[in-house]
């Protein structure tokens, strides 16, 4: 954990996201068949288990012996012992047997845990979206909260419909599609778009950074590619990279801003706190003295 955030493991990844998830929050990672899904939860998983963490992976699909069997494949044999020293525990649980989710999946993560904030992964997270719209968003929001509570997790949910793009993300916080039920974004904390176009060049599979609530984070389109022994590795350019990153070259402008607003009295004082905030996450190229000269003439205004 580095700065109160959970690192990803994926290569590349939390230098466009803040330094990674936030603790205790639900990341869910999106995706057609053979994108990454998988390899994405896993590559988190194992990442936390090599730093002594705890992991709880529920796989809806895959039973233990598939998952050794294709983590062995990438070259990830070690998850085996992990395994037999306790250290990951999987539970293969059949969807179709859960009659009310929210309680069942809750109550058995609860039960199977042990530690303090594990790394929990829900893979996929299909079978708890097939009610209606109302019993769905109940049914998930109740998961989700329990969930928060207990570790961070990443839940991954199988793009269904044949025509889903990043293009497909509606205004009403949902994604949409004429064949798959429709997932409630504004539920999850971090939302992340894997894509594979199948073209076979560089930006053949990207991954989009859709939300990352509270954190500064890339809205670029990233190349990756996955790679035997490593997993996910980002190809995003330096460019990229220096685009989410702070800018000190305009702290004099802050400086004078936060002198300027002081002497607005406790007003100024609050305005202050605010400017420093903004100094420490302005991340643009452009200088901000239009911005704050703006700011400073509206919080001059009486009511």
């Amino acid at each position: 954990m580095k700065n109160g955030r959970i690192l990803t493991g994926i290569y590349g990844l939390d230098d466009l996201m803040d330094g990674g998830f936030r603790k205790n929050t639900i990341n869910s990672i999106y995706g057609g068949p053979g994108v990454g899904k998988t390899t994405f939860a896993l590559q988190y998983s194992l990442f936390g288990l090599d730093r002594g963490e705890k992991v709880l992976y529920v796989s809806f699909e895959m039973s233990e012996q598939q998952i050794i069997r294709d983590c062995t494949d990438i070259g990830w044999g070690i998850i085996k012992d992990y395994i037999e020293e306790g250290d990951l525990k999987i539970l293969h649980i059949f969807g179709e047997d859960l009659e009310f989710p929210s309680l069942d999946i809750t109550e058995i993560i609860k039960k199977s845990i042990s530690g303090n904030n594990p790394r929990i992964v829900i893979d996929p997270f299909t079978y708890p979206t097939f009610y209606s719209d109302k019993e769905k968003r109940k049914s998930i929001s109740t998961i989700f909260q329990d969930l928060r509570t207990i570790g961070t997790t990443i839940v991954v949910l199988e793009e269904l419909a044949d025509n889903l793009t990043s293009t497909n993300f509606g205004g009403s916080g949902e994604i949409q599609s004429n064949k798959a039920i429709s997932m409630p974004l504004y539920l999850s904390d971090t939302v992340l778009f894997l894509q594979n176009l199948g073209f076979g060049e560089m930006y053949d599979r990207t991954i989009r950074i859709m939300k990352h609530r509270g954190s500064i984070h890339g809205e670029g389109i990233y190349p990756y590619s996955i790679e035997t022994g490593l997993g996910i590795v980002l190809r995003a350019s330096k460019k990229q990279k220096d685009r989410v990153m702070p800018k000190a070259k305009f702290d004099e402008r802050f400086v004078q801003a936060i002198e300027k607003t002081r002497s607005m009295g406790q007003q100024g004082e609050k305005l202050a706190a605010r400017i420093e905030v903004l100094r420490k996450n302005w991340v643009h190229d452009d200088d901000p003295q239009q911005i704050l000269e703006m700011v400073i003439k509206q919080e001059k205004k009486s009511k």
